[in-house]
């Protein structure tokens, strides 16, 4: 991955990015990708999404660590999640390996990145999230995605954080 052109790209490419790597190690570890496509939904709602808070409170609520500090439903007032999400959930992390859980967290870190404001310069704090997410990737042997897919997403759109899209488009698992 060439930090330059991330440079180049806006919050939404970045984010775009991070989830496309989460899809990269659902598929080298040969997870049942149709036991991820509600998270994976969930998670490409950040390129078109108009209100990140909708978003982060999801978001937050999916991440392994978060949801099995609880073991029913009733012990956490979820403000985004069903119980029936809650439930399937529950059995999908109990058998994952721990990169699933460690870049989810990297996804929501970098999606509230730059939470509530205009991105400055480069967007620094989450240049250094993709570099870091980039390097666990590359220290486990996880294929990166290709970086040409996300340099049409320009920082210079929308005060950093570019113009909203389907960022399904980009989705090895979604559409297939």
């Amino acid at each position: 991955m060439n930090l330059e052109q991330m440079k180049q790209t806006s919050l939404r490419g970045r984010v775009a990015y991070g989830i496309c790597c989460f899809e990269n190690v659902l598929i080298t570890l040969e997870y049942d990708l149709k036991d991820w496509r509600n998270v994976l939904n969930y998670l490409w709602q950040f390129t078109s999404i108009q209100h990140l808070d909708d978003w982060n409170e999801i978001i937050v609520e999916l991440i392994p660590e978060n949801l099995m500090e609880f073991n029913t439903y009733e012990e956490q007032e979820f403000e985004r999640l069903s119980r029936e999400e809650f439930v399937s959930l529950s059995q999908l992390y109990q058998s994952t390996e721990e990169s699933i859980g460690i870049l989810l967290r990297d996804i929501y870190e970098l999606g509230i990145s730059h939470a509530y404001s205009a991105i400055e310069g480069h967007g620094e704090r989450s240049l250094v999230l993709v570099d870091k997410m980039t390097d666990y990737m590359l220290q486990h042997g996880f294929p990166l995605p290709d970086m040409d897919s996300f340099l049409k997403y320009s920082i210079d759109e929308n005060r950093g954080w570019g113009n909203s899209f389907d960022g399904t488009v980009l989705s090895k698992v979604i559409h297939n």
